[in-house]
């Protein structure tokens, strides 16, 4: 059983205690392409994918900081558990815009059920009495393998065959197929397969649209939940944010202890790195880089706990400000990590040296859709110029 007596900074604590285990398993998640099920067993016995889940059902229901600060802390450790953290929480948060009926599908039985998400409309809903019949494949599924629940979406089409929305649909996950087509060069630990289903019916109760997500619209028979009436569309960068920033974190600190052994630096006079000041330059660079990405990434966060708090709606301004926040964050944890293998050279680049694989779940996340730079930087700027969006939601 979760020990929901915690306060938020007691979570974050324990969510640290477990990077030692999280990194000794960290290579055996990327080389089986899924989270090691000793480090599976202890996220989840920790309650750490059950943050944002509603009290009521059993979790943890904290605030967007917190949030981050365990998918950080986790990242940090191993980066496929700091991922299938922000995957399963931003995935349950949903479920705080759920009625009971459906919160008790899903929690009844198994206050902790793992709920994950792959929104992308590649599916098709067809419409039938009570509900939906649901085919397609979903791919990018990360935590597949850990899910009890998927929600997987298909497209809502105009008379002429326009996308004008999303369904989401909340399947159990053993009525799909897992497909094996996660062969990729970064995040490997994350199982992010491809989802596979044919004519299952899903009831009307355990499907919602994305805009009702977007606006606000909530389905819930609770009004005492005030976490839900956040923009959540607008918080889900923030978790790969922080994940992203764990994981530069754990580069640090492998890059620090490669230093602290004292070695030298090949054609030159220096037998100990730490004394060149190139080397202490960009050790001093990479540090203040990974702080602004966290300080970016808490300050988005802070901005969304407020509006929680004092009972307002983000402006649009302030909305676009958390992806401008996300954006400049995913920058600076690759500069930081630049910097690090600088300092590393070529021996980091060893497979057997777990920066270069650090590097390439960096390169990888970091260019989710959701936290694309260029995009946040845009939306930032039609923000602030009063022109029109070319991203819903945001």
């Amino acid at each position: 059983m979760m020990d929901l007596t915690l306060t938020n900074a007691e979570l974050v604590r324990n969510a640290r205690t477990l990077r030692p285990l999280l990194r000794a398993n960290a290579e055996e998640s990327a080389k089986n392409r899924r989270l090691a099920q000793e480090s599976v067993a202890a996220v989840r016995s920790g309650g750490f994918l059950q943050g944002l889940v509603p009290r009521r059902c059993g979790g943890h229901e904290v605030d967007i900081q917190t949030y981050c600060e365990i998918c950080e802390e986790l990242a940090r450790g191993d980066s496929a558990a700091g991922w299938l953290a922000m995957v399963a929480n931003s995935s349950a948060s949903l479920m705080g815009l759920m009625p009971d009926k459906t919160r008790d599908d899903v929690f009844g039985s198994d206050p902790r059920a793992v709920v994950i998400g792959q929104w992308a409309p590649t599916g098709k809903a067809t419409a039938v009495e009570g509900g939906w019949m649901l085919t397609g494949k979903w791919p990018w599924a990360s935590g597949c393998f850990e899910a009890q629940w998927s929600f997987v979406g298909s497209p809502v089409l105009d008379t002429s065959g326009a996308l004008t929305d999303v369904r989401l649909a909340l399947v159990p996950t053993s009525e799909l197929k897992i497909e094996d087509t996660w062969h990729v060069a970064g995040m490997a630990g994350t199982g992010s397969n491809t989802l596979v289903g044919k004519d299952i019916f899903v009831p009307d109760h355990r499907t919602m649209l994305i805009s009702e997500m977007i606006s606000g619209f909530s389905r819930s028979d609770h009004s005492d939940e005030p976490l839900y009436r956040a923009p959540l569309i607008t918080a889900l960068p923030l978790g790969i944010c922080s994940a992203a920033v764990g994981m530069a974190e754990a580069a640090f600190d492998l890059t620090l202890e490669n230093l602290e052994r004292g070695k030298p630096i090949v054609t030159s006079l220096y037998t100990d790195a730490r004394q060149s000041p190139s080397y202490q330059l960009n050790l001093a660079d990479a540090r203040g880089l990974i702080d602004s990405a966290r300080l970016h990434t808490m300050r988005a966060a802070s901005d969304i706990d407020r509006s929680v708090s004092d009972g307002t709606t983000m402006t649009d301004l302030e909305r676009a400000r958390v992806r401008l926040d996300a954006a400049v964050a995913q920058k600076r944890v690759r500069e930081a990590v630049d910097l690090l293998l600088n300092i590393g050279g070529a021996s980091v680049f060893m497979l057997s040296n777990p920066v270069q694989r650090i590097w390439r779940d960096i390169e990888t996340c970091t260019r989710h859709a959701y936290i694309n730079g260029d995009l946040g930087r845009e939306i930032y700027a039609r923000a602030l110029l009063k022109l029109d969006q070319v991203s819903a939601g945001f």
